[in-house]
């Protein structure tokens, strides 16, 4: 009879401590299958979420691929990868344009979602469009971006072959 007592008193200090961290989390894990099976916002209800959040992973998953009612993270999106890549190779970048050639400006268009196919469109578009892409001496590497994105916006093959946001 002890053991059993000594148990339940366990299980609950156990589930009572797990509810006080569960609320916590409510605020955070607003998606997941548990989301969907549990909807109250009650502490037993945030148990079961959590839990079966935990169980079956989705909720990382979610949040990885944008389903089950979670958000992108932002370590996944891949709308910041073209400024990442505009603002580390600013210089390079305005000098390959310029030629209308370069590796760097290839792994641009890549980066931009264009298909090996139009890689070398997307460089005699830039070259030819330079004046407009850096409009002057001080074009930031986000108003470039948005000025290349517009000249492939223009542009009917480039904005077919090219997968901007």
């Amino acid at each position: 009879m002890r053991k059993i007592i000594l148990l339940l008193l366990a299980t609950f200090t156990f589930a009572f401590t797990l509810n006080v961290w569960a609320e916590s989390m409510d605020q955070s894990s607003g998606c997941g299958m548990g989301w969907y099976l549990f909807k109250k916002n009650s502490l037993v209800s945030s148990t079961f979420r959590n839990t079966t959040n935990e169980i079956f992973s989705n909720q990382t998953f979610g949040m990885t691929f944008g389903t089950s009612n979670c958000a992108k993270h932002d370590i996944v999106k891949k709308d910041k990868q073209d400024i990442y890549f505009a603002e580390s190779n600013q210089e390079v970048l305005a000098l390959e344009m310029a030629e209308g050639k370069g590796e760097y400006l290839n792994a641009f268009a890549r980066t931009l979602g264009c298909s090996d196919g139009v890689v070398g469109d997307f460089s005699k578009e830039v070259q030819t469009n330079y004046q407009k892409i850096y409009d002057s001496n001080s074009t930031s590497p986000k108003q470039m971006l948005k000025n290349v994105k517009d000249v492939i916006r223009v542009n009917n093959n480039l904005s077919k072959n090219c997968a901007i946001i």
